[in-house]
């Protein structure tokens, strides 16, 4: 959905990183939100990011990176029935009272997850792509009130297929419903002005965010 977490191409925000953001785990505890996350959440990186769009805008721009990975982790384990807000809750204050949190280990459970962590899983072809390489189109202007892939910053710009990724579910709709994914090579100056050079960007879109130019 659009709001304070599809902030790409906007202004005001100060620079695009943050204290830390030269190593990938700043914090101590950014490894256990990156690790609860990963095997807590739905298989779809659609429905882990819609999740965090959930959280309340205010919210969204005071904490860090890894806090909302946090968010979601604990958001797929209440929907999923594993546990209640109300349990995190006690836990939080237990901890706070100096209390350490059970630790269990599970060796063939680990394996098995990193076996899985390890397993890629490439797009199908595209089974009925309408676009080919080298096609001109422009991102269609929409405003959906749901949760959407489609950047606001690229609504209304013209560009060109770089290549075809694939078929892949479709985060608009359930991800149940498959489509052509096309990479598409846009200027960057036709997106943010001619001072951004020579740079180009090249953007995942599904078919149903574009139409021939």
């Amino acid at each position: 959905m659009d709001g304070a977490h599809d902030l790409g191409g906007m202004q005001g925000f100060g620079p695009a990183t943050w204290p830390g953001a030269e190593q990938a785990l700043p914090n101590d505890w950014d490894a256990r939100a990156f690790a609860l996350a990963v095997t807590s959440s739905s298989q779809s990186t659609h429905a882990f990011r819609h999740t965090i769009e959930r959280m309340g805008h205010a919210r969204y721009l005071c904490v860090s990176y890894y806090e909302k990975w946090l968010h979601e982790a604990e958001q797929a384990l209440v929907e999923t029935g594993a546990i209640t807000h109300a349990e995190v809750d006690a836990w939080v204050d237990r901890i706070a009272a100096g209390e350490q949190p059970p630790r269990r280990e599970d060796p063939v459970a680990t394996a098995q997850l990193l076996e899985a962590m390890a397993t890629s899983h490439p797009m199908p072809p595209a089974a009925a792509a309408a676009f080919a390489v080298g096609d001109r189109v422009r991102v269609r202007r929409m405003r959906p009130a749901w949760h959407t892939r489609c950047p606001r910053y690229l609504r209304g710009a013209t560009g060109e297929i770089f290549r075809i990724q694939g078929d892949d579910g479709v985060p608009d709709v359930n991800n149940a419903e498959r489509e052509a994914v096309y990479a598409v090579r846009f200027e960057a100056h036709d997106l943010w002005g001619e001072d951004t050079g020579d740079h180009v960007v090249l953007a995942d879109l599904w078919e149903r965010y574009l139409e021939a130019a």
